[in-house]
This record gives C-alpha cells, sequence and structure tokens, in this order.
C-alpha cells in the first residue's frame, strides 16, 4: 500500500479509534464513522474525517463515497450490525474490507459476505502475552509478522556467542535470519548497530540480536544450547 492510500474506519470503540488514530498520525487519509457522536468527536480532531452515521445503511455509506477507500476497517463489536456492514460494503463495490471479530464462528461469516482479512485481537493477544511470558527471559520484544512467524529482539543465546553468523550457521540449521545485531556497549549506552550482519561478524557476550523466522523455528533456536 502507498504512502497515499485512503482508508476508512468504521466502529469507534477502543481497537477502531486506535487504528483510526494510528494511520492519521503515519500521515495517512482517514475517514471515521460511528453512530455515536461522542465517539466520533473524540477523534475528530486527529483524522482527515470523522462522520456520524448508521453503517448497515447502504444510503448512508453511498452519500461518503465509501467505495473510494482503498481500505475499510470494519471494527463493529455488535455482531448483526457487522454482519449487515460487510454486506453493504461488498455491495458498493469496497475492494478491500479487513473486519475485527469477537468469535471464530463471526470470522467464518464476515469471510463468507466478503471479508478478504479478519482481525480476532483478543485471541491474538492473548496468543502473544501467553508466548511473552512463557519465553525465556531474554526475550526483549516480540512483533507478529504474520500467524506463525515472528520477529523477536533478544540477548544473543548461547548458540551465538562467542561465535561468527557464518560458524553458527542458524540459517540452514534453524531456519531463521538474523537481521541486525547491537553491540553490549558501555555504562548502559547501547552499542554499535549492525544491520544485516556479515557471516564473519562475532557475536560477543551481551550482544542483542534481532531475528526472524516461523515461530516454530525461533522456538528452537532460543532452547538450542550449541
Amino acid at each position: 500500500m502507498t504512502a497515499h492510500a485512503t482508508y476508512a474506519v468504521i466502529g469507534l470503540g477502543l481497537f477502531g479509534s486506535a487504528i483510526a488514530r494510528t494511520l492519521a498520525a503515519m500521515g495517512h487519509h482517514v475517514l471515521a464513522v460511528d453512530q455515536s457522536l461522542a465517539l466520533v468527536e473524540a477523534v475528530g480532531a486527529e483524522v482527515a474525517e470523522a462522520v456520524q452515521a448508521d453503517a448497515t445503511e447502504r444510503a448512508a455509506l453511498e452519500s461518503l463515497h465509501i467505495a473510494r477507500y482503498d481500505i475499510v476497517f470494519n471494527t463493529i463489536g455488535d455482531l448483526t450490525a457487522s454482519i449487515l456492514c460487510t454486506l453493504v460494503l461488498r455491495e458498493l463495490g469496497v475492494r478491500r474490507i479487513i473486519a475485527k471479530i469477537n468469535s471464530l464462528q463471526q470470522g467464518r461469516i464476515l469471510s463468507r459476505l466478503g471479508a478478504e482479512e479478519i482481525l480476532f485481537p483478543e485471541r491474538d493477544m492473548g496468543e502473544r502475552v501467553a508466548r511473552q511470558i512463557a519465553a525465556d527471559s531474554s526475550i526483549i520484544s516480540h512483533i507478529d509478522l504474520s500467524r506463525d512467524a515472528s520477529l523477536l529482539e533478544m540477548a544473543a543465546p548461547r548458540v551465538l556467542v562467542g561465535r561468527s553468523l557464518g560458524a553458527a550457521d542458524v540459517r540452514r540449521r534453524f531456519g531463521i535470519t538474523v537481521v541486525a545485531l547491537r553491540r553490549r556497549g558501555d555504562a548502559g549506552v547501547s552499542g554499535e548497530v549492525v544491520v544485516s550482519p556479515a557471516t564473519d561478524t562475532l557475536v560477543e557476550p551481551g550482544d542483542v540480536v534481532l531475528v526472524a523466522g516461523r515461530n516454530e523455528d525461533l522456538s528452537r533456536f532460543q532452547r538450542a544450547e550449541e
């Protein structure tokens, strides 16, 4: 999606308003829609357009020229309203619909009605928290790239320390990629950051690595002793 992509966010609860505010802060044109005037006013100063409207009504969305937006987020919490909204969006020719769901059943319904992508934030957050709590304390940050792949910032594990990246051969052994490496530094100050480190880069105690790969491969990499 280009820097000039346009977005509409329908449903301005905590999740929807966070999407709208974040996209707007990134410089994108955002239309925010909700039946609640209070919720519309709460984000109005931060987005390009904020409109009070019933998104289950075809005429309302048609008047907003909803089909002109590159991506439309349907984050309405009520199941019936979410279904009706998705139907209208599809009928009006919206190119890409991303829908928030509260249950797998709702996800199956909205997928059949034309939502290309499904977001299940409660489940996904639960899985993320569980992984982080169960993970080794060496994990500094965790970013989901997809349901099956992640980007981890972590203290360099034993399998790397004292070796060059070439000698550790983690791509062949574990199927992961070392994206970057940060040196320990002195007196609490972060050291040099090496992006796309060469195979002859020696990993030292206290270094931090940024690694990407499938979750199952990353888990094996974390547990490896040598």
